[in-house]
């Protein structure tokens, strides 16, 4: 029997953490563009997983702070820091590893957030607002 690597079992949950909200922002665009055929699909189920209540145990929990958690495990992952000390110097070493799959995840989950906070941003910014 073969077992999954640590590197393989990171990814793996990232990409189940960073799903959730990709889908649901990919859907959302796509409703907004003018095509709902997948919003309508999926609003029911959305709805059924308590999209519409307030935050807590439900789906919003996931969409909300997956692709952060998923971020996080993969950086951890990925980022070596090293700090030395002698005499007068400290010096401070960061390297990132090449493992591409865990760097994928990170920059999904960076590009969900970044939507995430422009829609934050343009929901609630007034800077169309006529005086």
């Amino acid at each position: 029997m073969k077992t999954i690597s640590k590197e393989h079992r990171i990814f793996l949950i990232g990409v189940l953490l960073v799903l959730p909200a990709g889908y649901f922002v990919f859907m959302n665009i796509l409703n907004e563009l003018g095509y709902p055929y997948l919003f309508d699909i999926s609003w029911p189920t959305l709805q059924s997983w308590g999209i519409q209540e307030s935050l807590g145990w439900n789906i919003n929990l996931l969409i909300l702070f997956g692709p952060v958690v998923a971020a996080v495990m993969n950086l951890l992952f990925i980022i070596r820091m090293e700090v030395n000390s002698s005499g007068r110097r400290i010096d401070f070493q960061v390297s990132v590893a090449k493992r591409w799959w865990n760097l994928a995840i990170v920059l999904a989950s960076g590009f969900v957030l970044f939507i995430f906070a422009v829609y934050l941003f343009l929901e609630n910014c007034n800077c169309w607002a006529r005086q």
